[in-house]
């Protein structure tokens, strides 16, 4: 038996069952969360191969696209502007009509958001030309989506055990925009001194920290976990979670307003419970695996 192989039946012998949605269904596929699509060729991090069954794995394709997507929207080294004009030309071609509306600014809105921004355009420059994208409703789905997914795995990996389907998971996510209008992320500040841990983040001994990083805690109980996801300097998300029900409850109020300062954008929107499992399933099911 190969190596590869070998590591897949280990992985199925260790988490027989679907670790996404609940683990009541037979596991049939490997999926690799973060999406192998995120990192420079495709050099994902070891350790992040998870069971899952077809409908959970194929579901969220057209996700993966889209973060993939927005993970380059940084620009960069010219590898990095060829990824992003390729990951453009099926974006256009998947959702069509969506990157006109992301890039299409008139010359007043552009202004108005370069100075939101603190961005001047360089001389011969227009507003126009600065990059400043307006994140359409898709791009957000697709992101509760990885969250959703990527808040599941990391539980698995410390636990062990699937992250129930009658568990409590919500977020709030971000951008660099709001680090370019603040001059920090407001979630992360705010939980700068909380307690959390970290992990090595490689492929074959490379760091791939500079692409993906997370800190993560878990209160004394057990009960009530949070997770703190950055991917490079474009985007990230924070996620709060329970696999007991009912446990985040009544306190997303008090969590606000700890967290909240005035004049500052909401630390925590609550976008999502779990409903990020039905947006999967229900794509699955309009496209075949």
């Amino acid at each position: 038996m190969g190596q590869a192989k070998a590591r897949r039946a280990a992985l199925f012998a260790a988490s027989p069952t679907c670790i996404f949605c609940g683990g009541s269904v037979a596991a049939t596929t490997i999926e690799h969360c973060p999406p192998r699509s995120l990192f420079r060729d495709k050099a994902w991090p070891e350790g992040f191969e998870f069971t899952a069954c077809e409908v959970c794995n194929g579901g969220s394709s057209d996700d993966d696209l889209m973060v993939a997507f927005l993970a380059q929207l940084k620009g960069g080294d010219e590898q990095t502007l060829r990824k992003g004009y390729g990951l453009m030309r099926q974006v256009h071609r998947q959702f069509p009509g969506m990157l006109a509306r992301m890039f299409s600014k008139t010359p007043t809105s552009a202004r108005a958001d370069a100075r939101r921004l603190g961005m001047r355009p360089q001389a011969g420059q227009t507003y126009q030309e600065l990059g400043i994208v307006d994140i359409p409703a898709a791009m957000h789905r697709s992101v509760e989506t990885l969250a959703g997914k990527l808040t599941k795995a990391i539980f698995f990996q410390k636990t062990g055990t699937p992250f129930p389907s009658n568990g409590g998971l919500q977020f709030q996510w971000f951008t660099n925009a709001q680090r370019l209008e603040h001059g920090r992320i407001v979630i992360l500040d705010a939980m700068a001194g909380i307690s959390a841990m970290s992990a090595p983040i490689s492929r074959a001994g490379r760091d791939l920290k500079d692409q993906f990083d997370y800190l993560y805690s878990v209160d004394e109980a057990g009960e009530l976990h949070m997770l703190q996801v950055v991917f490079g300097t474009v985007f990230g998300f924070v996620s709060i979670f329970s696999q007991v029900p009912g446990r985040l409850e009544g306190i997303e109020d008090g969590i606000a307003a700890q967290l909240g300062k005035e004049g500052e954008p909401s630390p925590l929107t609550w976008l999502s419970s779990d409903r990020n499992q039905e947006r999967i399933v229900e794509a699955a099911e309009r496209r075949p695996i």
